[in-house]
């Protein structure tokens, strides 16, 4: 069976880069009817935080994935304890005394001569009982991993090929830090093996650390799983996504009011082709269906932002039904101050769903049917201080009395004041929309005064009258 898994650490909020990891190890687990892990790599005692760990599930779950088991590496720390105890019985780990003091050096002679750090070895030789009598002593030591001499390291990557590292690269190093806790590299192996993960699919700069946890699951007898190495996601500028490109997070992205779909949607085709061409648009069960690591790109991939804008647009007018959109826009318009029972909402929303890409721009966009009170730009109230519009709101307030008001009969009641004042449209148009919604652009007044209540349309207008005195 097949199993992956996402391993996330929480010091911080979900990149869109681990986001998009998340997604590819989650339909790839699901297109073969797998399991997917879920693993909180907590052993970070200083950066990890209880808040960015709720946070990061929160996120996980609102993009719409869903995992099978559920792991935190603080809770597991008696069975790493385990292993690297069977790693130096056999030879294949050992306590290493050295002081920050003396690696210091060390790494600065390296430096000097020019060539690339790597530990010395200074403690492999110790014996038995010169271990024992450091320990004796209270000395503090670390573990770390016997590195073979010369051997380089082979694997088949899924996405990027033939990799050939040499060991000699990076020599021995540490898996089990003076203070008791256990680095990635190994607890990372020790996790994959026992969960029975038979993919690894992760970023691409965890290459460098794929031939060391090699090297730890040979040691440990278990079995290597197939790995496969994500591009990075550039910026437009092509150099790494990073906080000077703006938001960066999937938080980021919900508080900027896009909806989870879409951005589930888009990041899935941030470096994999789907084998339809030219089509963009596809459900999570689609997505499912079609996802295959063969189809996933060696390249970087370039993150558009007006393209998720565009997508994003897509779905709020057309994938998601109207019901759904209420819900999702709702939680915006209370934050922003305003109160509205869900059927007018509906009404708002079945009318002008076409007119904004994110919901946070739908609020903002929406205003002049929620807001209690209007604030008037300085355009518009060049617009109603003229004669013209006094007239046309006056007239205005003597036809509307009669009858219902819907966008029909403003239109029919614009051309009579259009008539009988002489003006163009425009003037009509500009004079009304002033007064109903304090801009000059926006929302149409036919489409405000089909769904906003009529006495509310009479109010607004009353209120410009008497602004004007």
């Amino acid at each position: 069976m097949v199993v992956s898994r996402f391993a996330p650490s929480p010091t911080g909020y979900l990149h869109l880069g681990n986001a998009r990891t998340a997604i590819f190890s989650y339909l790839f687990a699901r297109h073969h009817g797998g399991k997917f892990i879920l693993r909180v790599e907590d052993t970070d005692r200083e950066r990890s935080t209880k808040e960015f760990e709720e946070m990061l599930l929160e996120d996980l779950k609102w993009l719409g994935i869903e995992w099978d088991e559920f792991y935190k590496q603080s809770e597991r720390f008696h069975i790493y304890e385990e292993y690297a105890q069977r790693l130096i019985e056999s030879g294949h780990a050992y306590p290493c005394f050295c002081t920050v003091e003396e690696l210091e050096e060390e790494r600065k002679k390296a430096e000097e001569r020019g060539v690339p750090y790597r530990y010395s070895g200074k403690c492999r030789a110790l014996s038995k009982e010169e271990v024992e009598e450091f320990k004796r002593q209270g000395k503090p030591y670390t573990i770390r991993f016997r590195v073979p001499d010369g051997r380089v390291v082979v694997f088949e990557d899924l996405i990027k090929g033939h990799i050939a590292i040499n060991v000699d690269d990076f020599g021995d190093f540490v898996i089990v830090r003076s203070d008791g806790t256990p680095t990635y590299n190994f607890v990372v192996v020790v996790d994959d093996a026992l969960m029975g993960v038979t993919h690894v699919i992760r970023g691409e700069d965890h290459i460098p650390n794929t031939p060391k946890q090699i090297l730890i699951y040979e040691a440990l007898r278990f079995e290597i799983p197939k790995f496969a190495h994500l591009p990075v996601i550039l910026g437009e500028d092509r150099s790494k996504l990073s906080k000077r490109h703006g938001a960066v997070s999937v938080r980021n992205y919900r508080e900027e009011g896009y909806l989870s779909p879409a951005l589930f949607n888009f990041l899935c085709l941030l470096g994999w082709s789907p084998p339809e061409e030219g089509r963009e648009i596809f459900s999570k069960e689609e997505l499912i269906e079609l996802f295959t690591l063969e189809g996933v790109n060696s390249a970087p991939a370039v993150f558009n932002k007006e393209k998720l804008r565009w997508m994003n647009g897509v779905y709020i007018r057309e994938v998601l039904s109207l019901d759904r959109l209420v819900e999702e826009f709702m939680p915006f318009l209370e934050r922003a101050g305003y109160r509205a029972d869900k059927e007018y909402v509906k009404r708002v929303l079945q009318k002008t769903r076409d007119s904004f890409d994110t919901l946070l721009e739908g609020v903002e966009r929406l205003r002049p049917f929620f807001a209690e009170s209007l604030s008037y730009s300085e355009e518009a109230m060049a617009v109603l201080e003229n004669q013209h519009s006094r007239d046309v709101l006056e007239l205005f307030l003597q036809k509307v009395q009669e009858g219902q008001l819907n966008s029909q009969k403003v239109k029919e009641i614009v051309k009579e004041i259009q008539r009988e004042l002489n003006l163009k449209a425009k003037d009509v148009w500009h004079a009304l929309r002033a007064s109903l919604t304090g801009e000059l652009e926006g929302v149409g007044v036919d489409i405000l005064c089909d769904v906003m209540p009529k006495e509310k349309v009479v109010e607004r207008v009353i209120k410009a009258l008497t602004l004007l005195g």
